[in-house]
């Protein structure tokens, strides 16, 4: 009872994992609850009352679904209509055929829009289990529209999630991780349109499948293309994303080389970031020409997505930085962006004109912690510093001014790239334009004094009509574990170690504006000594991608190895 007391506690101002009932119990059971509260054990309808009736104000954690061994969970997307589109990314190799290729899907006889409250959870597959090797889910069936290597009748001649050169005649990889979603609809009810699917890769590449939804709720795939990226020098690591509100999909550059930019060109660095082979591959995309590393790292949008031949356009304006996902608000103006990995920072940009991205001004958190360290309680009041305004004009002339340089330029101990002296002297004296800001924006930020300790930012969302109306006047965003830079004694940040990760919730203004950011999902416990499941599977472990419903509710999506099998949660902040 001792973690069951501490976790409460800990909701008396956040939230964590809470059922209703007790553990096996009638109507509270931790089926129905997903979660265990500090309730009964095996008490029918729960030590606390029918139905759990005096903790309905205690948020609840309910398991939505669970995936294969070795997958994360990717791509979480919620239609208008509450069709929830979602990947099994990188399944084990130790799957059979062809359930150890990644899947992107759907979930078909389902409307999350409409999903119970009291659905019964699913159950935390046994190891070993047929159950630990496919989609298990509370409600309806998950539809595989396509896997990693289909050719669709040679539709797709290398096959869905084929890394291909900028000609598109030869295949350089095949990948294994589908990432972002977005459904963009054609017709007025919704039921056909186009689906974009990010896929994680360096060079990286989204495909595009024509899909319908036929009457009886089922869904059909049709044409099938990879989106052309030559015209804006390819991308990398395409991660998490979101679909503006003017209906465009905004795909994440997941930029790991953005903060060392100086061994982009280093032929004996291989072993980490920017590898000089995933470079080479680049190379490989380009047809030759070496890649320059300012032509990475961006939020990128795919404007006229209906057409047969989308536009892609690089908002150089958003900064460059390993990019999990940018979310903008209702005014069509703001943005706020995370950047994962570790001593990481977290953004914001205000555009110039609604709608439009290719100019604005971009800003850096600032925090300040709460006066504990307990990570299920410590929020973190924010202030924004300016870095920087420019277009998207601006910086494609900036960025040019490095293009050329190539491995026969590296000196050790160099760079022919932008110097961390140049940065400092920009921020300290305003020495010359702000390229800085944009180019090497991580540095920047830490220049200027934003605070640049986060672990692991991952996902961050709005219900779009919630913060839009007042209802749902929230931001949510995953931080997959607190550790490292979160979790030392120095810096703004100084929390306990969770190496289970935290949801925290960002409250928004009138103006789209936020201050402050509370946790309110907190996984664990942890235990080291476990074998599998060392994060425990009462609660989330590595949150990643989030959906916010109409009705406040928050849908979480794991990238674990912490859990043996991955798994989707929703978590109730009213604990209905």
């Amino acid at each position: 009872m001792k973690l069951h007391y501490k976790t409460l506690l800990a909701l008396a101002i956040t939230a964590a994992l809470a059922g209703c009932g007790g553990d096996d119990g009638k109507d509270g059971a931790a089926g129905a609850a997903g979660a265990a509260g500090a309730a009964g054990v095996d008490g029918t309808n729960g030590t606390n009352g029918t139905d759990g009736a005096d903790l309905t104000a205690a948020p609840r954690l309910t398991r939505l679904a669970t995936v294969p061994l070795g997958a994360e969970i990717t791509g979480l997307f919620k239609t208008d209509n509450g069709e929830l589109f979602f990947n099994v990314q990188h399944p084990s190799d130790t799957l059979a055929a062809p359930d150890n290729n990644a899947a992107v899907g759907v979930i078909e006889g389902f409307d999350l829009d409409q999903l119970d409250p009291k659905l019964a959870a699913v159950a935390v597959p046994a190891s070993g289990s047929t159950e630990a090797t496919q989609v298990i889910l509370a409600t309806g069936s998950y539809k595989v529209l396509g896997r990693a290597g289909d050719t669709y009748q040679g539709a797709m001649p290398f096959g869905l999630g084929a890394i291909t050169n900028g000609a598109n005649n030869a295949s350089l990889k095949q990948s294994q991780d589908p990432d972002f979603n977005a459904f963009v609809a054609s017709n007025a009810d919704g039921s056909a349109g186009y689906l974009y699917t990010s896929w994680e890769d360096r060079p990286g590449a989204v495909s595009r499948m024509e899909v319908t939804r036929a009457t009886d709720g089922s869904w059909s795939v049709g044409d099938v293309m990879n989106v052309d990226f030559s015209a804006v020098l390819g991308t990398i690591i395409n991660c998490f994303g979101t679909l503006s509100p003017w209906g465009t999909p905004l795909v994440a550059e997941e930029n790991y080389e953005a903060e060392n930019t100086e061994r982009w060109n280093d032929a004996s660095y291989t072993s980490g970031y920017p590898s000089y082979n995933d470079v080479k591959l680049i190379q490989d995309y380009l047809g030759g020409t070496y890649p320059n590393p300012y032509n990475y790292g961006y939020i990128v949008e795919i404007t006229d997505p209906l057409a047969a031949n989308p536009v892609p356009v690089k908002h150089f304006t958003l900064g460059r930085m390993a990019h999990e996902n940018a979310v903008v608000m209702p005014d069509q103006k703001t943005v706020y962006l995370t950047d994962d990995g570790s001593h990481k920072g977290f953004y914001k940009f205000i555009a110039s004109t609604a709608g439009d991205l290719s100019a604005g001004t971009l800003y850096a958190a600032k925090v300040t912690q709460d006066a504990t360290s307990d990570t299920a309680r410590a929020g973190m009041n924010l202030t924004w510093i300016e870095l920087g305004s420019a277009t998207n004009a601006q910086l494609a002339t900036w960025i040019a001014d490095y293009d050329g340089f190539d491995e026969t330029d590296y000196v050790d101990g160099a760079t022919n790239y932008i110097t961390d002296a140049e940065i400092q002297n920009w921020a300290d004296n305003n020495v010359g334009d702000d390229r800085y800001a944009f180019l090497e924006t991580l540095k920047a930020a830490a220049a200027k004094g934003a605070t640049t300790e986060f672990r692991k930012m991952e996902g961050i969302n709005i219900n779009y009509h919630g913060v839009a109306g007042n209802t749902v006047p929230f931001m949510y965003v995953a931080m997959s574990e607190i550790a490292s830079s979160m979790a030392d004694d120095s810096g703004d940040i100084q929390l306990d170690q969770n190496l289970c990760g935290v949801v925290y919730r960002l409250g928004l203004d009138a103006n789209y504006n936020t201050s402050r950011m509370e946790p309110v999902v907190v996984g664990g416990p942890y235990d080291a000594t476990a074998a599998v499941n060392p994060c425990s599977t009462d609660s989330i472990s590595n949150p990643d991608n989030l959906i916010i419903l109409d009705d406040g509710r928050v849908i979480i999506g794991e990238d674990t190895s912490k859990h043996e099998n991955n798994m989707i949660w929703v978590y109730n902040p009213e604990g209905k």
